[in-house]
C-alpha cells in the first residue's frame, strides 16, 4: 500500500512505486473510476482503459469490492 497527502488545491503526488508500475511520465493522463466506494487509478490509454472496462464488468471482482467495502 502506498500513501499520498491531498493539498489543499486538491492534489497529490502519486508515489514513485505506483508512477513506475503504471509506466507513467510527464504528461501522461490518468483516469479515475469510482466503483461502490472504492477509486482505481490507471494510465489514461485506450489498451490500459480497456482492459480495466472488462476487470470492473467482472462478476468475481464485483464480488470482491462489495464484500471489501462492507468490511471497512
Amino acid at each position: 500500500m502506498e500513501l499520498s497527502k491531498l493539498t489543499s488545491k486538491g492534489q497529490i503526488t502519486i508515489p514513485k512505486k505506483i508512477r513506475q508500475a503504471l509506466q507513467l511520465e510527464e504528461g501522461d493522463r490518468v483516469a479515475f473510476i469510482e466503483e461502490d466506494g472504492f477509486v482505481i487509478m490507471a494510465k489514461a490509454d485506450l489498451k490500459q482503459l480497456h482492459d480495466l472496462q472488462d476487470i470492473l464488468s467482472d462478476e468475481a471482482f464485483k464480488t470482491l469490492i462489495h464484500k471489501a467495502n462492507h468490511h471497512l
